[in-house]
């Protein structure tokens, strides 16, 4: 079973959709290895002018597959975790315009994924979840960064801290997405998107992508910084414990 599916779409217009709907799009190892090759294959791919991201059935990703990472030594986990922020890094970084398409649940380091495109657009069925207290560790995948930026520093903090869901209307009036749109018509409203964006002159894309970029701050200081807070807490009593509470379905107990 494919982990991800990667289609020509339209005139110059990829999709990469996260293939595992049966788990909610939860990404594994398999799934990893593979977006970050559509990923690289998109970007360096002359005809594709806009690309974008969203996963196959009711759910955009749950995000990490915790089954997936429970089984891993700590030395794994931060391999994985390095490795899965490669990806984010690959796509915001991307010199070609990048929409998410958001429906169901956006959550983990999904978010990241989703937060780091230039353009969020969701479904009314869509919420967005940054539970990363929840199971003892900090939010990775640039979401501390790529939150900040979308919302402001208060509303970060207090969204990650606060350790809930956000629901697909809040999300719009935090300014957290871009725009919302009916379940049936998502799909086609982001095609819409990509295909104005796949007609702009990409060489200036591509340079006012990176002028942007300057005036945002160093992503690569705050992926360096995420690296070293996440080495604290991964393969840690509370992460053991966050995750085992998970499938015990209770609260966790942390000291």
């Amino acid at each position: 079973m494919e982990a991800l599916k990667s289609d020509y779409v339209d005139d110059g217009i990829q999709r990469i959709a996260m293939a595992r709907p049966h788990v909610m799009n939860a990404i594994d190892g398999v799934m990893r290895r593979e977006f970050e090759e559509a990923v690289a294959a998109a970007t360096a791919d002359p005809d594709v002018r806009a690309i974008i991201i969203t996963g196959e059935g009711p759910h955009f990703s749950a995000g990490g597959d915790i089954p997936f990472l429970k089984g891993m030594s700590t030395a794994e986990i931060h391999e994985y975790h390095r490795a899965a922020l490669g990806l984010v890094r690959a796509i915001a970084l991307c010199p070609k315009p990048t929409i998410a398409a958001v429906r169901g649940a956006c959550a983990g380091g999904a978010f990241g994924f989703a937060l780091c495109c230039d353009y969020l657009l969701a479904s009314r069925t869509a919420f967005f979840s940054a539970q990363f207290l929840r199971i003892g560790l900090v939010a990775d995948m640039g979401i501390g960064y790529f939150l900040t930026h979308r919302v402001g520093a208060h509303k970060a903090r207090k969204l990650l801290l606060d350790n809930r869901v956000v629901r697909a209307e809040e999300a719009e009036a935090l300014g957290l997405c871009d725009a919302l749109h009916a379940e049936d018509s998502l799909d086609a409203e982001t095609l819409h998107l990509a295909r104005r964006l796949a007609e702009l002159p990409p060489r200036a894309v591509r340079q006012t992508k990176w002028l942007m970029r300057q005036a945002e701050g160093s992503l690569t200081r705050f992926f360096d910084a995420e690296m070293n807070a996440a080495a604290e807490c991964l393969g840690s009593q509370e992460f053991i414990e966050g995750t085992t509470a998970f499938f015990e379905k209770r609260p966790p107990r942390f000291r």
